[in-house]
């Protein structure tokens, strides 16, 4: 159960990453560590026994402007592949879009908005409906808080993140995946 609901709350990221990859008009991230904050109401993401929202989960993530641009480039590339609707606007520090992307047999369709607080700061809530249901889930509703935390700590490069205990890099993963094109 629990790698479904990571598959689901995968996919709702995804779909509001490729909102945020069209976000070229918004602030830049600073480059240095920031630290992101991730709500679900999926099924089984209510870890804590309760109804209503499960227990948050947070990551670090070193960011430079390589980052930035590979992030960017991912975002558009899957849009390009998996969606056939992406639409974003932006007014002042607000940009607002939908997405409607196909996994498997389901179709997504999200809308999110995210707000920045200049370059240090930025909150995106996306709610996505699935047709037919993907994992049982119809809909979710999913809130991405982050914030620059300042310097990267030692040890880490740019296009480290750690989750859950793990740490990758993105960098290098797109590496590994474009060589096995």
């Amino acid at each position: 159960m629990k790698i479904k609901v990571l598959i689901v709350v995968g996919v709702t990221l995804f779909a509001a990453g490729i909102n945020l990859s069209m976000a070229q008009s918004m602030p830049k991230m600073k480059a240095g560590m920031w630290e992101n904050t991730v709500s679900s109401d999926a099924p089984g993401a209510k870890s804590n026994g309760k109804s209503g929202k499960g227990e948050p989960t947070k990551s670090t993530m070193c960011i430079d402007d390589t980052v930035r641009e590979q992030m960017m480039k991912v975002g558009q590339g899957m849009a390009q592949a998996m969606c056939s609707k992406n639409t974003s606007q932006v007014s002042g520090n607000k940009m607002t879009g939908s997405v409607e992307c196909k996994m498997g047999n389901s179709t997504i369709n999200s809308t999110t908005v995210t707000t920045f607080n200049g370059d240090t700061s930025y909150r995106t809530e996306s709610k996505s409906v699935y047709t037919p249901p993907l994992y049982g889930m119809k809909e979710n509703t999913t809130v991405t808080e982050a914030k620059y935390m300042g310097a990267c700590k030692a040890g880490m490069k740019p296009g480290d993140i750690n989750t859950m205990g793990i740490t990758m890099n993105i960098l290098e993963m797109n590496k590994m995946m474009e060589a096995k094109k």
